[in-house]
């Protein structure tokens, strides 16, 4: 408890102007010492000026490239799919959307629809449709069809059975016909200049999986594939039938031929990684191998017993390692991927041949422009989570084909590809992806732009 405030006496007000006088006093003497003491030179905080090193020379090189990607990127992607998320978030769109397309007592059944277009390619519109316990709990059909006329049919059904926790058995049948599939020549060093050829392909398989520790499997599988070509073109670029009537290239090998084959693959990955929402950060190591058994044409070589066959083996490797920079799947990663391709008997068909571009390597390329026996590549990437389902993805990569067993590598046949987009972070079964890359010609040829692509929609197949 405090008593009455007292009042100031004029002891306290003397004392008051004692300290004050004193503090001035002080300041006086300081003064003329100030005024004594040198002047501090004026720091110089603006760098040299005079001249331009030749880093500050080099660093617009990359700002110059990347403009146009980062226009892309920030006023195309980053800014519409921001402000899109935001709107989803304040309505709840996920809730009701997975509500408007999930039918059945137990919402086993989910139907919706699919679009893809692919820059340089057909569009296609479809749908995807799943169905959880058919027939059986551990029973689960998933099927797509997509079209964009006459030029371009895919289907595809999926019947995939869960005997464990760890293990599944799957039949899978597709049938896909179209007419945009490009060709641009064979080896690192294919021109730019592009024909297109008509597939119809037939396939019926089934497989084994097992999934052992983390993120590691081992999958087996085995089927009939038939593959028949036919004389359409589309998309304003000139069939191959007719550049190669023309003379304008030789045929590549088994064009027009056709086949009916067997074949037997399987798989290895050891993944030392989590399945999310754990971390991201492990290493990856991973084999393939198949082999395919098929009829030969009459130009191809007999094998030892005097029969005509067709066989070949592709098969290759990865190892990746991921460091989670946040815990949070912010994940930067490195990766190297080597895939090799070996007649048996015969010739192999220029379509199972080792490919780089579309939706697997060297992504600034449309599918199949470069191929050849063989191809080594390097990715660079970083992943980050933009929304619950969505990722924003950053990659380059480097690399090309060559001929067998890498004959021929020289660093001046290397060519670069780099892109900007967002994924979905859940299964890659019909994903959504919205995506800007470039690539480029090979470094002896100056690493010229000579690739676009933009990618929107949704994954093809399962």
């Amino acid at each position: 408890m405090t008593g009455p405030r007292r009042r100031p006496t004029a002891i306290d007000l003397s004392a008051l102007c004692i300290g004050l006088a004193v503090a001035l006093a002080v300041v006086a003497v300081a003064r003329p010492a100030a005024a004594e003491a040198p002047e501090r030179p004026v720091q110089d905080y603006g760098g040299p000026r005079k001249g331009t090193s030749a880093g500050k020379v080099l660093l617009w090189v990359p700002r110059v490239v990347l403009f146009p990607l980062w226009v892309v990127s920030d006023f195309v992607i980053r800014r519409p799919v921001g402000a899109l998320v935001k709107a989803a978030e304040a309505g709840q769109w996920p809730e009701q959307i997975i509500s408007f397309f999930t039918f059945g007592d137990r919402r086993q059944i989910t139907v919706f629809p699919s679009f893809l277009f692919d820059f340089g390619m057909l569009p296609s519109a479809g749908i995807n449709a799943e169905w959880k316990y058919f027939l059986a709990d551990p029973n689960t059909i998933r099927l797509h069809a997509a079209t964009w006329g006459p030029e371009w049919l895919a289907l595809r059904a999926v019947d995939s059975y869960a005997l464990s926790r760890t293990t599944s058995v799957a039949l899978d049948a597709s049938a896909i016909a179209r007419q945009d599939n490009p060709f641009y020549g064979i080896g690192p060093l294919s021109g730019n200049d592009r024909s297109r050829y008509q597939t119809t392909r037939l396939e019926v398989g089934a497989r084994y999986e097992w999934r052992f520790w983390h993120s590691s499997a081992i999958k087996v599988g085995l089927g009939v594939r038939s593959l028949s070509f036919g004389g359409g073109s589309c998309c304003g670029d000139p069939s191959l039938d007719a550049v190669v009537a023309s003379g304008g290239t030789p045929a590549p090998p088994g064009f027009g031929d056709g086949y009916v084959a067997e074949y037997d693959r399987i798989s290895f990955a050891l993944d030392t990684r989590k399945p999310r929402p754990e971390e991201g950060s492990g290493v990856r190591v991973e084999a393939h191998a198949q082999g395919t058994f098929a009829p030969a044409s009459q130009g191809d070589q007999r094998g030892p017993d005097g029969e005509t066959s067709r066989s070949w083996v592709t098969y290759g490797a990865s190892a990746a390692a991921g460091l989670d920079l946040t815990g949070t799947q912010r994940v930067v990663s490195l990766a190297v991927d080597a895939e090799l391709a070996d007649p048996l008997d015969g010739q192999i068909p220029f379509t199972d041949l080792v490919s780089l571009g579309g939706d697997v390597l060297m992504r600034g390329f449309l599918r199949d422009r470069l191929i050849d026996r063989s191809a080594l590549v390097a990715t660079l990437k970083y992943t980050w989570p933009i929304w619950v389902f969505l990722d924003g993805v950053i990659h380059a990569d480097i690399g090309d084909v060559f001929d067998a067993h890498f004959q021929g590598f020289a660093p001046g046949l290397l060519r670069m590809t780099s892109g900007i987009g967002v994924r979905s972070n859940g299964a890659r079964d019909s994903g959504f992806e919205l995506l800007v890359a470039v690539g480029t010609d090979p470094l002896e040829n100056g690493l010229h732009v000579s690739s676009f692509r933009l990618v929107i929609g949704s994954h093809h197949g399962f």
